[in-house]
């Protein structure tokens, strides 16, 4: 009965946060509607809204529902340890040198004339606002609440599915069952490796800076390398087009961010946030 209680409250548990993150998204899509002047005033404004609601919202939550301290979930005045800042860069860029040094393929210079609004637009909305958020919900209030109600094991694992799951509604029209199971694995990995970073740092605004520089250089739309099989990324000002068709290196529907090596380097971070948190 006691572990029927627990289940039943971790599902309604799942299910506020989520809520959370849909009204959030809603509201600043709406508002970034409603004010609309430019493509960088509207990504300000989406962003500003997004994580203003997440956190307010978060915070109501956390405190009357979950009765966690703010401080538990992950947002605290600790300061940014350096060694994530160079980790949270050096993954990406080590992602993006591998494929130009090893995977043949053709640099595109896109239609796009105007670079700031593009540089904006990785930075803010696909940066910060999606990097902070899904970090503060994600490893913030849906995994002290389920560590809370089950174990840290549960806490870790239910948000990476839950994460990578999300994504693959992503993909739906266009994904195969070996795209959706190659994107299932990938994205329980960098779940996971972005809640042991939470974990071994003591605060969710590491994960986020790990996010948002992943986000920022990978998907951002500066330059992305992307597979034209699969469609390509209608916003990007640089392209290094793909030519090989494995499955394994481009990643399939979703792109190279559920390819292996990018898994590769999921768990390579995650290796080392396991030590730290094993330090601790």
């Amino acid at each position: 009965m006691i572990i029927f209680k627990r289940v039943l409250l971790s599902a309604l548990h799942i299910a506020a946060v989520l809520a959370i993150m849909l009204v959030s998204q809603l509201l600043g899509a709406i508002v970034s509607e409603l004010f609309s002047v430019n493509a960088i005033i509207d990504d300000l404004l989406y962003t500003a809204v997004y994580i203003g609601i997440s956190l307010l919202l978060g915070y109501i939550y956390s405190k009357y529902i979950l009765r966690i301290d703010f401080s538990v979930i992950g947002i605290s005045k600790k300061p940014l340890d350096l060694r994530w800042l160079i980790i949270g860069l050096a993954l990406p860029l080590a992602i993006t040198a591998f494929y130009l040094v090893f995977a043949e393929g053709t640099f595109v210079k896109t239609d796009y004339t105007t670079f700031l609004p593009v540089l904006f637009n990785s930075l803010v909305p696909v940066g910060i606002a999606a990097g902070f958020c899904e970090e503060f919900l994600f490893r913030g209030l849906m995994l002290r609440g389920l560590e809370k109600l089950l174990n840290r094991t549960a806490a870790v694992l239910i948000p990476s599915i839950l994460f990578a799951s999300a994504h693959v509604f992503m993909i739906m029209n266009s994904a195969t069952a070996t795209d959706i199971i190659l994107l299932l694995a990938a994205g329980t990995a960098v779940g996971t490796m972005f809640s042991l970073i939470a974990l071994a740092s003591g605060t969710v605004w590491t994960s986020a800076v790990v996010h948002a520089l992943w986000n920022a250089v990978i998907i951002g739309g500066v330059f992305v390398i992307e597979s034209p099989q699969y469609g390509i990324m209608a916003s990007s000002f640089y392209r290094y087009d793909l030519l090989s068709n494995n499955l394994l290196l481009t990643g399939g529907a979703f792109g190279i961010e559920s390819a292996l090596p990018a898994i590769i380097g999921y768990l390579a971070v995650s290796a080392v946030a396991f030590l730290y948190l094993k330090r601790r």
